[in-house]
């Protein structure tokens, strides 16, 4: 039994690595295109009775034409009212380094609400907005730019082979996102609008998650007169917490 997890580890660890070497983006005539990610995340807590402090740094390799890296650190602090209410107050440290283009730094707070829907079976829903303030400056440019956005997810997540997630327990995730600028936007090559997620993943133990992610965006490009535009997105990742 234990030689059996093993070897499933090492296998998604395996796969983890080798998505580096499909870097090619595939391109649509409609304008939609494919797109590789990979990335790594570890993830601190300090948990207390009704509240907890998380803190994120990531790092994700984007396989586009132009290839680029974002650096990631997201402190945050969790509230809990009860088993159904989560209060978020977290800030984004973002910094995109492209290989062509300007890189980008931006910072974002934000404030969120969690709701924890009763169970239906080992079916687990929640539904998440979050407010977010993106300050944003570009290398090269004179200015800075601001926007205003909000963010709603619907999330389902279901146990493969246990009735929770524990160790050694295999899952999938369903979620579907609304992405609603308000006012004045960024320029980007490409905004979210909605984004529709599958995920299977692994869940070795508490300290390592390993799972294939796989988006069906649709978006805008605010650099082209919001023309609209869609991308389909594979990114493996992994996650150490401690």
């Amino acid at each position: 039994m234990r030689a059996s997890s093993i070897t499933k580890s090492i296998i998604l660890i395996i796969c983890f690595s080798s998505m580096g070497l499909f870097g090619s983006p595939l391109r649509a005539q409609d304008g939609a295109h494919f797109e590789q990610w990979t990335s790594f995340t570890n993830e601190k807590y300090i948990k207390k009775v009704g509240f907890w402090l998380r803190n994120d740094v990531s790092i994700r390799s984007s396989f586009e034409e132009d290839f680029n890296m974002l650096f990631l650190e997201r402190p945050r602090a969790i509230l809990g009212m009860g088993s159904i209410v989560d209060i978020h107050l977290a800030v984004d440290f973002r910094y995109t380094r492209y290989e062509e283009s300007a890189n980008i730094l931006e910072i974002r707070p934000w404030e969120g609400l969690q709701l924890h829907w009763p169970d239906i079976g080992r079916v687990r829903f929640d539904l998440f907005y979050r407010f977010e303030q993106r300050f944003q400056w570009k290398e090269g440019f004179g200015r800075d730019t601001i926007e205003l956005r909000s963010r709603v997810r619907l999330k389902a997540r279901i146990p493969l082979n246990n009735l929770n997630i524990t160790d050694h327990t295999y899952f999938t995730d369903l979620s579907a996102e609304a992405f609603v600028p308000h006012g004045e936007t960024l320029d980007e090559s490409f905004a979210s609008t909605f984004r529709l997620g599958l995920t299977l993943g692994y869940n070795r133990d508490l300290k390592w998650r390993y799972q294939v992610n796989f988006y069906l965006d649709r978006g805008r490009n605010s650099t082209e007169d919001n023309a609209q535009a869609s991308r389909f997105i594979l990114e493996a990742k992994a996650r150490m917490a401690f």
